[in-house]
């Protein structure tokens, strides 16, 4: 069965280059808005998104990301970076944090740009991890943990990639028992 949904989720892909072409205010507040609908345990709403668009600003958040990343977070016109307060959602901010970082990669496909989910977050906190150095950068408040960061823009190219059967992944009643 296809319906724009389950298309959005077929054909979303990492971005990791894209083109400098400025995204509209009105197509970001979409994807925030996006964002602000995921779910959440007892709908605490625990994330708080930090819009960058700040050239120099994404080129120190650049400098944080992993390899792989860094050309994508300081070309990108727009980075969405997703935190969350635990205080909010004691037992799910993580998952809450993904569920929001989700919503907005599939908004942002489904309005024709590209982006990138690039985890920061790991249960251990560490003074020197990626996550203490985004939030120096950005003042985001010691207690709130860092989930994402959304690099997203227009892709530079697109390429398909391929998934796995069903076959291969689901079982039922129990795991390994196919039928």
């Amino acid at each position: 069965m296809t319906n724009p949904v389950m298309e959005a989720i077929e054909k979303r892909r990492s971005i990791i280059r894209f083109e400098t072409t400025p995204v509209e205010e009105e197509t970001i507040q979409t994807i925030l808005e996006a964002g602000r609908w995921a779910p959440s345990w007892l709908n605490k709403q625990p994330w708080r998104f930090i819009v960058v668009t700040d050239q120099a600003t994404r080129e120190n958040l650049s400098e944080i990301a992993p390899t792989i990343y860094r050309l994508g977070v300081r070309e990108a016109p727009v980075c969405i970076v997703i935190s969350v307060d635990p205080n909010e959602d004691p037992y799910h901010f993580a998952e809450d944090g993904a569920a929001a970082t989700q919503n907005m990669a599939l908004a942002a496909y489904s309005l024709g740009l590209g982006s990138c989910w690039i985890g920061t977050f790991r249960f251990e906190e560490e003074k020197e991890s990626s996550e203490a150095k985004i939030k120096k950068v950005l003042g985001i408040p010691k207690a709130h943990r860092v989930i994402s960061l959304l690099p997203i823009g227009i892709p530079k190219y697109f390429e398909g990639k391929n998934r796995k059967p069903l076959s291969q992944l689901v079982y039922r009643n129990e795991f390994g028992k196919a039928k």
